[in-house]
């Protein structure tokens, strides 16, 4: 648990090995909400309105997407904790005909969001965007994950734009996704 007198993490940032895959793999990629945006397009517009739900609804991203055949990422950062087991996961992609890094995977472990892991992972994220080129980093969520949607506005990142037919051919197509991005 970190200590917030603290302003040391007590946890490291390193590049993601072959070794913790394994790890990864029991990495619960779970959220809690009990809100949804509703997207709302209208000729030329399109508005998130936030709204409550009946009930609580606990998502899960499938682990297994971060190691299927047609996952880009190529950089993959951990925070892991003092005994070096993994805590958070980034996997990222540049794409450098339009200087922009994706971020494909965020995920930190449930009992220790809050606390300060994801924006540090962010931070070491978004130096590594700057290094490489890169003018921003951009990401897509579902339009449920109003939890995630809020602490990446608190770290700076805006609504870029919304596909409300993305996933329209899975489980999950009452989604729509949500593109956030950040200038480098």
């Amino acid at each position: 648990m970190l200590d917030p007198r603290d302003p040391r993490p007590s946890f490291a940032i390193r590049d993601l090995t072959p070794a913790d895959r394994a790890a990864l793999v029991d990495l619960d990629t779970s959220f809690e909400t009990d809100r949804v945006y509703d997207v709302i397009t209208t000729g030329h517009r399109l508005e998130l309105v936030e709204r409550a739900l009946p009930a609580r609804v606990v998502k899960r991203y499938p682990i297994e997407d971060v190691f299927a055949d047609w996952a880009t990422w190529d950089i993959g950062f951990v925070a892991v904790d003092a005994d070096d087991r993994v805590r958070a996961f980034a996997g990222l992609e540049y794409e450098p005909w339009h200087a922009r890094l994706v971020l494909w995977h965020l995920y930190v472990t449930p009992e220790l969001r809050g606390q300060g892991i994801a924006r540090h992972l962010l931070a070491h994220i978004e130096a590594h965007g700057r290094r490489l080129g890169a003018s921003r980093v951009w990401l897509e969520t579902t339009n449920i994950n109003v939890p995630g949607i809020a602490a990446y506005a608190r770290l700076g990142y805006t609504l870029c734009g919304v596909d409300t037919t993305y996933y329209d051919s899975t489980p999950e197509s009452a989604e729509s996704a949500v593109y956030l991005s950040k200038p480098l």
